[in-house]
């Protein structure tokens, strides 16, 4: 073996470039040219073409394992197995820094310790890794298992013993689960809502809200009224229901764009009815209207029908708050008023359907260490993907993110 190694050396002197690597990777390396060598040499008569490139051309992943954690209800803990389509998980090569790395990373929780690969290669090429705890290279073949739970270093030989290429691969995987909201106790939030238009109260028993360009006010007869923007008074709004299913109290109002219609906006009013009137009921009353800027005066209100036995209702609270995050509306508020008999900042809820129902999301939890004393509770989003909440009475103040939102996008 060793004389076939120095016929090697012989026959391809500029393969001393790549033998300036330390001691060991050049043992593997001409133990690994051996064996083509001899290959190559059983059949005297038979032609050999030799190749000169030494390049990856794909590189994807097999099947992994992921390990979860869970909690009977019992609440006894326990971990189990799925399994991850690591071919789902497209890598980028890059020929220029010679790095490879998937940018969609795996779940969180996958074993990237044993992870079983198909790379392709330039004809006849060989590939060799470097030891994760050493410099050692090593001939890997389809099917070997590679530890990959830190950049390793891999070396591509050329058909001709003498082209080389090395690369990084990084395999990327999720250190935290992506859809849950972490948050951070703060000691204060000065964010305030600026006003879209400047209104007069003549008239109007309570101001419900506004959107980007108009105002919102209940009038002195139980009206819905609406303030345009370069209007000078309050006008009546348009509905497609009766009146008499509007909220009275605890109102809440959020307003986003309309991702598929440019210059338009979804306007969502939650409230309840007066608890007097209609003591027994379970639900808020939602209204929503799509306000389309090059035609304001057109728009009308459309009424959520709600029923009380569903179990996709927003429950009818005091002090309810929403805001619209993450694509979807969040409401939070106190205690159930009438037949709602939920306690105070029991959860969250979302719509995904702008108001048309509303869902528990297990992801979303309140902090650790919130006050439930808390007197009214006040949401609002930013633009860096942070949802705040300003609880009156405790005095605290808090600041979430979903965790993707807060990732970094590597190339």
């Amino acid at each position: 073996m060793l004389k076939i190694a120095e016929m090697c050396v012989n026959l391809h002197p500029n393969l001393n470039k790549v033998a300036l690597m330390k001691t060991t990777k050049t043992i593997c390396l001409l133990v690994a040219l051996a064996c083509v060598m001899v290959s190559c040499l059983k059949d005297k008569d038979s032609e050999t073409t030799v190749y000169t490139d030494a390049a990856v051309s794909s590189f994807t992943l097999g099947t992994l394992n992921r390990y979860l954690h869970t909690t009977s209800s019992t609440g006894a803990d326990s971990i189990y197995k799925k399994t991850v389509t690591g071919s789902n998980y497209s890598f980028h090569i890059d020929q220029v820094s010679r790095k490879i790395f998937n940018t969609d990373s795996l779940p969180l929780s996958t074993d990237v310790s044993k992870v079983v690969c198909t790379i392709g290669v330039s004809t006849n090429s060989m590939v060799l890794f470097e030891d994760i705890d050493s410099d050692t290279l090593r001939y890997y073949t389809d099917g070997d298992s590679i530890d990959f739970t830190k950049p390793r270093k891999m070396l591509v030989i050329a058909g001709d013993g003498v082209g080389s290429t090395e690369y990084e691969v990084r395999v990327n995987a999720h250190q935290q689960e992506a859809d849950v909201l972490s948050w951070n106790r703060m000691d204060s939030h000065s964010s305030s809502v600026t006003p879209s238009v400047s209104v007069t109260m003549d008239g109007i028993k309570t101001l419900i809200g506004y959107s980007s360009t108009e105002a919102y006010g209940l009038s002195d007869d139980g009206r819905l009224m609406v303030w345009r923007a370069g209007a000078t008074q309050w006008e009546e709004d348009l509905l497609d229901d009766d009146t008499s299913l509007l909220p009275a109290q605890d109102f809440s109002l959020v307003s986003y764009p309309v991702d598929y219609a440019a210059n338009t906006e979804q306007v969502v009013l939650v409230g309840s009815r007066s608890v007097e009137q209609y003591p027994q009921e379970k639900t808020c009353r939602v209204w929503r209207k799509i306000v389309d800027k090059n035609r304001p005066a057109e728009s009308r209100w459309t009424y959520m029908e709600q029923n009380d036995e569903s179990q996709m209702t927003l429950p009818r609270m005091q002090n309810v708050s929403t805001v619209y995050y993450d694509g979807s509306i969040i409401a939070i508020g106190g205690a159930g008023i009438g037949g709602a008999t939920q306690s105070a900042w029991k959860q969250f809820y979302q719509s995904r359907d702008n108001g048309i129902t509303w869902k528990y999301n297990k992801y979303y939890q309140l902090p650790e260490g919130f006050d439930y004393s808390a007197t009214k509770v006040t949401l609002s989003a930013d633009a860096d993907g942070y949802l705040w909440m300003v609880c009156e009475g405790s005095g605290q103040v808090w600041r979430g993110r979903v965790n993707r939102l807060g990732w970094e996008i590597k190339d």
